[in-house]
């Protein structure tokens, strides 16, 4: 049968062509895809960065919340407590002032008592035990164990008064548990105690601290919006990575079926100049 073998040879140069080509479309596809798969990665693994980041801020100011909430009614506790000790203070002063008249007033009895007894001592000779005089000594035993009662009760509140003191100071003076109270919630919100001078290396919060999820919190809305649009870019990403993928099954596709067709051709062209068998003789 004859056959043209420029067409033949022809044929198979378009094929080694097209198979040259369908091997440098392949590498391109694999190397896209390749690229792509790793900036898929990469922005999955930022991604996880950011949610993890995201979700320690959430606890964070979960936690910093429930904190505030302590402090505040710590503060309102504190309050009541330091305006009791000053009213007890108050009151102890009052007990103080009160028990003093009453030490004076009885210091001035007993000594009328003594002027009294010393006075009838010598006119009245009965002396029995319901005489003038005893009831006089027994009045001025009492007297002086009232005096001494007193003084011993001035004693005790100006005792408890001191304690007092030290326990509004405590409470609510000037460096006190209600101004650390108020001045953890100052920093906590604010950045910056109310009473830390400014310094070159102090640079108070300009946005509130707590709550972290409000608005005008940089940091939290930042992470957020970043790892939002992050999300974002993973979805874009992962349909890039389809289409690359399915770019490189069709190269590869393409590629065998060219590599195929230049064999099969190869192989026929072979068979068509190979030498014809001699005929045998009889």
């Amino acid at each position: 049968m004859a056959f043209n073998k420029d067409s033949v040879q022809q044929y198979l140069d378009r094929l080694k062509k097209d198979v040259i080509a369908a091997d440098q479309e392949l590498a391109n596809a694999v190397a896209q895809e390749a690229y792509k798969r790793s900036a898929l990665e990469k922005k999955k693994r930022w991604s996880d960065v950011l949610k993890d980041l995201l979700a320690t801020i959430t606890e964070t100011n979960r936690l910093g919340m429930i904190y505030l909430g302590t402090l505040e009614r710590t503060r309102k506790y504190n309050e009541k407590s330091g305006k009791n000790a000053r009213l007890c203070i108050d009151a102890i002063k009052i007990l103080i002032c009160e028990a003093k008249k009453l030490l004076d007033c009885s210091e001035v009895l007993k000594a009328q008592i003594k002027v009294l007894t010393d006075r009838i001592d010598n006119k009245i000779p009965a002396k029995g035990p319901n005489s003038i005089i005893a009831n006089l000594t027994g009045l001025k035993t009492a007297t002086d164990d009232a005096v001494a009662a007193i003084k011993d009760a001035i004693k005790a509140l100006l005792t408890t008064y001191h304690e007092e003191e030290d326990l509004w100071g405590v409470l609510a003076g000037e460096k006190g548990l209600l101004y650390q109270v108020v001045g953890s919630y100052k920093l906590m919100t604010d950045g910056k105690k109310p009473d830390l001078e400014e310094c070159a290396s102090c640079h108070p919060q300009k946005t509130p601290l707590f709550p972290m999820d409000d608005e005008s919190c940089d940091f939290y809305t930042k992470t957020k919006r970043q790892y939002e649009e992050t999300v974002d870019e993973l979805k874009d990403l992962q349909k890039d990575v389809e289409v690359v993928s399915c770019k490189r099954e069709f190269a590869q596709a393409r590629k065998n079926a060219l590599d195929k067709a230049l064999a099969a051709a190869l192989a026929a062209k072979a068979c068509e100049t190979a030498p014809a068998p001699a005929a045998s003789k009889r």
